[in-house]
Formats: C-alpha cells, sequence, structure tokens
C-alpha cells in the first residue's frame, strides 16, 4: 500500500478516536446528575408614589341644542381645573379626551321620539401629589357640585424598574441558599451559574395569592408588593 494512503489512514483513525474520547467527556460534563436546578423568590411591599385619576364627565341636554351641550361641559372642565389649581395641581397634570355625543331617545309603541343628547369627556390627572387627590376622589362633595362625575384612582410606583432588578438578584440568591441547603447532606457543593431565568412579576395587593401565567400588574392599590422567581442551575463540584 503506497505509504501516504497508509500515513492518511493511519491520521483519520486517530481523529475519529479523538473526537470519541471528546465526545465522552462532553456527555459527561453535560450529564444532568453535575447540575441541580433550584427555584429562588423573593418579595417585596413597596407603596406607589404617582397617582393616576380618571374623570369621566357625563351631561345631558334636552332638545337639538349640540353647542349649549358642550357649553355645559367646558363649565365643568373649568371648574374642574380651579379646584385643581387650589390644590397645586396645575394643568401640566391634566389630558383629556375628546368628547363623546349621543343621541337619545324615548320609545312607545309606535314611534321613537328624538329627546336630546348624552355628553361624555375623560379626563386624566397624573401627578405625585397622592394624598391631595385621595382626599378629593374619596370626598367629592366639591367635585360633584359642576355635575356628574365618576372617578377612578390607578396608582403607580415610579422606582419600579430599579425595583424589578433588584427582585431578580434577591431571587437568584435565594436560589442559591435554597440549593445548598439540599445538597447540605452530601459530599458535592454548589458551584457556578449554569443558567438562570426570570420569571414574570406579580404585582398586587399586599398578602395577595393571586398569581398569573403572564404576570400581573394590579394598580387599584396605594400598598402593593412585587414578587418574582428566579429559575437557577447550578454546577455541581
Amino acid at each position: 500500500m503506497n505509504s501516504g494512503i497508509k500515513a492518511g489512514l493511519i491520521l483519520g483513525v486517530s481523529l475519529i478516536i479523538s473526537a470519541v474520547i471528546f465526545g465522552s467527556y462532553f456527555y459527561r460534563a453535560q450529564n444532568p446528575g453535575q447540575t441541580i436546578t433550584v427555584v429562588g423568590a423573593a418579595s417585596q411591599n413597596f407603596e406607589a408614589d404617582t397617582v393616576k385619576w380618571t374623570l369621566n364627565i357625563e351631561e345631558d341636554i334636552l332638545g337639538d341644542n349640540l353647542s349649549a351641550g358642550y357649553e355645559r361641559l367646558k363649565t365643568v372642565r373649568e371648574k374642574i381645573f380651579a379646584l385643581l389649581e387650589t390644590k397645586g395641581i396645575g394643568r401640566d397634570c391634566v389630558t383629556m379626551k375628546p368628547a363623546q355625543v349621543y343621541k337619545e331617545y324615548d320609545y312607545t309603541s309606535e314611534a321613537r321620539i328624538f329627546r336630546g343628547y348624552h355628553f361624555q369627556q375623560t379626563i386624566y390627572i397624573i401627578t405625585d401629589q397622592v394624598d391631595t387627590v385621595e382626599k378629593m376622589a374619596f370626598d367629592p362633595m366639591e367635585l360633584l357640585d359642576g355635575g356628574t362625575i365618576n372617578s377612578n384612582l390607578e396608582y403607580f410606583y415610579s422606582g419600579i424598574d430599579e425595583l424589578k432588578k433588584e427582585l431578580v438578584g434577591e431571587a437568584t440568591k435565594n436560589a442559591r441558599e435554597r440549593a445548598e441547603k439540599m445538597v447540605e447532606q452530601t459530599d458535592v457543593k454548589v458551584g457556578k451559574i449554569v443558567s438562570v431565568r426570570s420569571g414574570v412579576f406579580q404585582i398586587t395587593e399586599p398578602n395577595s395569592t393571586r398569581v398569573e401565567s403572564g404576570g400581573i400588574h394590579d394598580t387599584s392599590t396605594r400598598q402593593q408588593q412585587i414578587r418574582v422567581t428566579a429559575h437557577v442551575t447550578f454546577g455541581l463540584k
């Protein structure tokens, strides 16, 4: 056999053997028995520092008089703006939606009779003066002087992004503590992180047991709680 061919065969066989040995080592290194996966958790209570107050103004006008309806809405709006000014909340905190107008009818067995118009408009107040807005919303007599108004409060925290980062770190730390507890009666130790995945955030009222697969961000209460999990795989040594 040609010496060049023989040398090539020897080299090829050597490469195959090396690949098999390396592959076997790689498989053993990745063997699930060499890792441990733990779910860590962290939670923290916090207080919202920003409030969104939604005011829905409603007015009814008899007869075919659209301009009168718009004027009444404007009058109510101006009263609200003036009241907010007295509380230290300026126009820069206020946004509005365009007014909506609906025709209203009375019905008899024989006909539909036009009665007038129903006007609706939504005003949003977003401010860090949470105490002031709560006092006005919970005791709305000053507002009701201007017409029919429905209101709703939503609470937010300006530092939520930083809080989320902090909680993920705490959940990861908790996962390591749990892993170390699980193996403390064995002859192995918890090593470096192989992989880590954060769960979704559950933001609810304090002491809630609600959990949703896609996460929750409940803005209905001023006092809130944030919870998160971390799925962490550690190497064992």
